[in-house]
């Protein structure tokens, strides 16, 4: 089963898309010699074209199996371009989104409030809640001043 994102890839070169349209209107497929095999080879690659009996057909089906399959990643849902779209409101994938969210910060340095919120602000506009969830969930913490962060051993040294 083909990745959405190896399907877009197939589909990305003007010239590949433009054969897969040929391929998808031609009734009883398109003819096998008439087509540069090269370019044909990517689709085929990729699940959108099968060949049989000297012709190319599409193998539309590739797309449902696509969509029907669930994100590797669970974190791969949350997010759209680099930027984080929500945030779980509680359980496994909250804690999995914060912990990746930890990692942005070096154990061993401190970081100033401006510092995290330029960091989370990269991930989403609403950094000050995220910021808030991974101090509470104790990922990040903060000086008995307030005035610098960082992942929980580096922070209570600080302050």
């Amino acid at each position: 089963m083909a990745a959405p994102e190896a399907l877009v890839s197939a589909l990305a070169d003007p010239d590949r898309l433009q054969l897969f349209a040929r391929i998808c209107t031609a009734p009883d497929g398109l003819e096998a010699g008439a087509v540069t095999p090269k370019l044909a080879k990517r689709l085929i690659d990729a699940g959108l074209v099968t060949e049989t009996g000297g012709r190319y057909r599409a193998a539309p089906e590739v797309f449902r199996g696509a969509l029907a399959k669930g994100p590797a990643d669970p974190l791969d849902g949350l997010f759209r371009h680099g930027r984080l779209v929500s945030i779980p409101h509680s359980g496994k994938r909250r804690q999995l989104l914060l912990a990746h969210l930890a990692d942005r910060f070096e154990p061993g340095r401190l970081y100033t409030e401006q510092d995290v919120r330029e960091k989370l602000s990269m991930v989403h506009d609403d950094h000050a809640t995220l910021r808030r969830y991974l101090v509470d969930e104790g990922l990040l913490q903060r000086s008995n001043d307030g005035g610098a962060y960082g992942r929980p051993s580096e922070a209570r040294a600080a302050g």
